[in-house]
């Protein structure tokens, strides 16, 4: 009898556990199992569990204002994954800004290596990524993107497993105070060319700061100076710019330029 009950307990306890999984909860001894690889930042991998990025999870950036060294952290992580995979790529779902061919190559990083994917609304990009996930042969998945509620996250994560790499989602700070079943959430936020980043969610203890960061080295983005009293010229899509898969009833839309270069702009309208 008293077996039974012991077996019913557990499998009780089991039953929970499974239930909080799906809210992102998990228990702080699960941490030890957590497979990860390095930021690439040693101070930041010390503060973590696994002493990394999840693996396979969703890791969330919450940050103040874009071009405050958010990618150039990311990219340290990632720059050494691709050298170590050398056909694998990172793709980038909407970045906020053109790519700085010479910040890449700092990275080590051939460019041709980062499709950029551009998309209208949060449920292509999400479809994007599961697509993707399928297809294979990547080191990480990179999207910008404001309206993404628990579900959306939830698919990321189940993608992120089926891909075998992390996914990384960028949304503004504000995001900090909505539930989110994302493995790993930080918060960036930088004063006087200084960043402050802070580990609001983890599996395992959360609440780490670290104060006074520098990316030492030069910014991924480059924003090109706005065209003037230029006419309308036609332009070649960069190698890497990649047209978002159809998704099932959305319409046609004009292709978006990731360029690399001040001259590489898209037109005005």
């Amino acid at each position: 009898m008293q077996s039974h009950d012991t077996s019913s307990r557990q499998a009780d306890i089991a039953a929970l556990a499974r239930r909080l999984y799906k809210h992102g909860v998990h228990r702080a001894s699960q941490a030890g199992r957590l497979a990860t690889c390095s930021t690439g930042w040693p101070a930041l991998d010390r503060i973590l569990p696994g002493r990394g990025y999840p693996l396979t999870g969703v890791t969330e950036w919450l940050i103040e204002q874009t071009g405050i060294g958010e990618f150039g952290f990311l990219l340290q992580a990632m720059a050494p994954r691709l050298a170590a995979a050398p056909q694998t790529r990172l793709v980038l779902i909407n970045p906020p800004h053109h790519l700085n061919a010479l910040a890449l190559e700092a990275h080590g990083i051939d460019r041709a290596r980062l499709p950029i994917i551009r998309c209208e609304r949060a449920g292509e990009c999400v479809w994007s990524v599961e697509q993707l996930a399928e297809a294979g042969g990547l080191v990480g998945l990179v999207l910008w993107e404001q309206q993404l509620d628990s579900a959306a996250l939830r698919r990321l994560q189940l993608a992120s497993e089926k891909a075998g790499c992390p996914v990384f989602v960028y949304r503004a700070l504000a995001a900090a105070r909505q539930r989110s079943p994302a493995a790993l959430r930080l918060a960036l936020t930088s004063r006087q060319g200084r960043q402050r980043l802070e580990v609001i969610k983890c599996r395992g203890p959360a609440g780490a700061r670290m104060d006074g960061l520098t990316v030492d080295r030069d910014t991924p983005w480059h924003a090109p100076p706005p065209i003037t009293g230029l006419a309308r010229v036609a332009t070649t899509p960069a190698d890497n710019d990649v047209e978002p898969p159809a998704v099932p009833s959305s319409h046609d839309r004009s292709r978006r330029h990731a360029g690399f270069r001040a001259d590489r702009d898209d037109p005005p309208e």
